[in-house]
């Protein structure tokens, strides 16, 4: 066995010819004949290889562009040559096609570099430098455009919570003007319905003493009802609380004009009093913390001035003259800041009724 496998086999299969299927000799396949067909594809198939892949027609169902159009100069399929778009036209082989597009080329190189480049790259930078002057502009309008609307919603805004906090306001008033008499008109039958269970309760009420607190308690209910008058016509109704409000009348207001836009109270009302008064009570006590402010410091001087007059006879009356100047002095400084406080006083009250729309 190990003899066998160093010498090799002694029998080998014969090998037949692919063509003619005739048994080859033992040397091998180098006796077979040469078969030149299969030679043939074999060379064919090797120059198809080492060729580049043709392209193919995007309009004819991938047919190969082996067709040159002289006239239009450009590849093409055979079935764009027998189109109506090429007919007339002249057509050349892939060489022919090679050899005169290769002089061309000369020709268009020296046009493509001779083409007026400094110039375009010179209208470009142009138009560059344009487009970004352009866009900054547009960005600046826009910014505007958007500050302008910006400010116009927060004037807006600021205007609705004004007009908001007036009818607020207006519900406070309203509620001022009821709700005294709905409280007193509540307490009354409230009254009216404890005499009422007293008066039931009499029929089984046998003790003297019992019978005497449930009629004196009875009684003062009783006085409470008589106490008690009917509301007027005149309370009853407050009057109209805001005159034709209508927001359609703003819409002929100008963007301008949002300062103008307010709610028209009724002037003649029970309401406009009501508010008015509200508004005085406002002033009275801002008045009343002004006037706080303007004597506390008033007090300090005159406290600062007592203390110098206590010392003034403790001194046994020497240098008179100076302390009744440095009093003097004092009283000049009180009565400036006086006047100045006053001035103030008054310009910020003009100015809080101005606010205010008084």
């Amino acid at each position: 066995m190990d003899s066998w496998r160093e010498t090799g086999p002694a029998f080998r299969i014969p090998i037949k010819c692919p063509t003619c299927r005739k048994e080859t000799p033992h040397n091998g396949a180098n006796s077979l004949q040469i078969n030149y067909s299969l030679r043939g594809i074999v060379d064919k198939f090797s120059k198809i290889k080492v060729m580049p892949k043709m392209k193919v027609c995007k309009q004819h169902c991938d047919q190969p562009l082996n067709m040159f159009c002289a006239t239009d100069l450009r590849l093409i399929c055979g079935f764009c040559a027998t189109t109506d778009e090429h007919k007339g036209h002249g057509f050349c082989s892939l060489d022919d096609a090679y050899e005169q597009e290769k002089t061309a080329f000369g020709e268009l190189q020296h046009e493509v570099k001779s083409w007026r480049s400094a110039d375009m790259l010179s209208c470009l930078e142009t138009l560059q430098a344009s487009k970004k002057k352009a866009l900054r502009s547009i960005t600046m309008d826009a910014e505007k455009v958007a500050d302008y609307f910006d400010k116009l919603i927060s004037s807006l805004e600021c205007k609705k919570s004004e007009i908001l906090s007036d009818f607020e306001t207006l519900k406070l008033v309203v509620m001022q003007a009821y709700d005294p008499e709905i409280t007193k008109l509540s307490a009354a039958l409230e009254e009216q319905r404890g005499a009422l269970s007293i008066i039931e309760s009499f029929r089984s009420a046998s003790e003297p003493l019992c019978f005497l607190q449930q009629m004196q308690e009875f009684r003062e209910k009783m006085k409470v009802l008589k106490e008690t008058p009917l509301p007027s016509r005149k309370d009853m109704d407050v009057g109209p609380l805001v005159s034709e409000f209508d927001v359609k009348r703003w819409d002929s207001l100008m963007l301008s004009e949002v300062d103008k836009i307010s709610v028209p109270c009724e002037s003649g009302s029970r309401t406009r009093s009501l508010w008015i008064t509200v508004r005085r009570w406002i002033v009275l006590f801002l008045i009343t913390l002004s006037m706080s402010l303007l004597i506390q410091p008033l007090l300090l001087d005159a406290t600062e001035m007592t203390s110098m007059i206590q010392e003034f006879p403790t001194k046994r009356y020497l240098h008179a003259d100076a302390y009744l100047r440095k009093v003097t002095e004092i009283c000049a400084d009180m009565v400036a800041a006086g006047q100045e406080y006053v001035n103030k006083f008054i310009d910020s009250t003009i100015h809080f009724m101005h606010r205010c729309k008084l």
